[in-house]
């Protein structure tokens, strides 16, 4: 198989190729950390599959552009039905979880009703986010934001960003709390023992899927070269400036903050709002806790979610939009304290991309992890 026709086909052959993943996964064939390494393939798979088919209906015949607009649903859909299931494990009580017998006091009129408007507002989040097909609300973008409203793959990925930046709250806005740090979701974690499981590996293959799909979806092998794709995502090799720069600045970030959320935590609480549980946040980072699970787990989400989000959405859709999308892809482990928070950082890392590179921006995000995690282990607050 010639490199030429690699480069020509790419597209149907990284569909192939994660769909034989998907099937795999979802068959069982391969268990143990083979089977694990795949199933974190499935995070930027669906993301995967959706730009080649955009890539596909620019260049090959105008049927793929329907293929894409029903993959896109299919996703906003799927994201849709996550962030709803997550809300009613939060809500539901515990006998409910745990496979016992059904008690129709238990379900009462409350509960349905929390259930039927968390269902409610992922629909409507869901079919908000669809404003991007409007040509009249991206041209209206596109006088502040760097991109093509009249692209396929521009407008599909402005749907997707509005997607991920509206349904992942409501879980949050309806049930008044997070669902990964409500009492069922732990104590089914604790069950399954998935808590306090070692996650080195894990971290490692959500982050290598996570850079190959970021490159792919940036046109890698497709319309750009490696070389080309590397500097569309802002990955350079860094100068000693630079690092020192990313260093100080993450040390400086960790002692704002250390004002900041407490501030943010006061604030939000005397708006009545909900706070975040700190011991539920160290809890459920347990199983990160060791020396080799938070240098990897900080460098994964450092570089994962800079390349993913600062390198590959910024450039195309400005500072604001990809840091909305950063906090509110916290929305299940935060509450509204958290969130701001996490926006805020969103933004200084976006002027650390827009000023120097993602490269630079991933190490202060790394580095500014690391030292938060570095204190969850030897038990201080974050």
């Amino acid at each position: 198989m010639s490199l030429e026709f690699c480069r020509r086909h790419a597209p149907e052959l990284l569909i192939a190729f994660f769909g034989l993943i998907f099937l795999v996964v979802i068959s069982g064939a391969v268990g143990g950390e083979a089977g694990a390494f795949l199933t974190s393939a499935l995070n930027v798979a669906f993301f995967v599959v959706l730009a080649m088919l955009v890539y596909l209906a620019g260049d090959r015949h105008p049927a793929f552009r329907w293929a894409a607009g029903a993959w896109l649903l299919v996703l906003v859909a799927g994201l849709a039905f996550t962030a709803a299931g997550m809300g009613v494990i939060a809500i539901m009580p515990a006998e409910v979880l745990e496979g016992g017998e059904f008690d129709p006091e238990t379900f009462d009129l409350a509960l349905a009703a929390e259930v039927a408007l968390l269902l409610l507002g992922v629909s409507i989040a869901g079919f908000a986010s669809l404003i991007g097909f409007s040509r009249w609300f991206r041209g209206w973008l596109a006088r502040y934001l760097p991109f093509d409203p009249d692209s396929l793959l521009h407008t599909v990925a402005l749907v997707v960003i509005l997607a991920m930046i509206l349904i992942p709250p409501v879980p949050l806005l309806v049930t008044g709390g997070p669902p990964f740090l409500s009492p069922q979701f732990l104590d089914l974690l604790l069950e399954s023992g998935d808590l306090l499981a070692d996650t080195v590996t894990l971290n490692a293959y959500t982050l290598f899927w996570t850079l190959i799909g970021s490159f792919f979806i940036a046109g890698a092998c497709i319309r750009r070269t490696p070389r080309q794709t590397l500097e569309r995502l802002g990955l350079v090799r860094p100068t000693g400036k630079e690092v020192a720069l990313a260093v100080a600045a993450a040390l400086a970030l960790v002692l704002v903050f250390s004002f900041i959320d407490p501030a943010l935590s006061a604030l939000v609480d005397w708006l009545g709002l909900p706070v975040t549980d700190e011991d539920a946040v160290n809890l459920l980072f347990a199983g990160s806790l060791t020396l080799p699970g938070i240098i990897v787990a900080s460098i994964a989400a450092g570089f994962g979610e800079e390349v993913g989000i600062r390198g590959l959405l910024q450039p195309r859709f400005g500072i604001l939009l990809p840091a909305l999308l950063f906090a509110s892809l916290h929305a299940f482990q935060y509450s509204w304290d958290g969130l701001i928070s996490v926006f805020l950082a969103g933004l200084v890392f976006a002027y650390i991309r827009r000023y120097s590179n993602t490269t630079t921006s991933a190490i202060t995000h790394t580095v500014y992890d690391l030292v938060l995690f570095s204190m969850l282990m030897v038990g201080m607050s974050i």
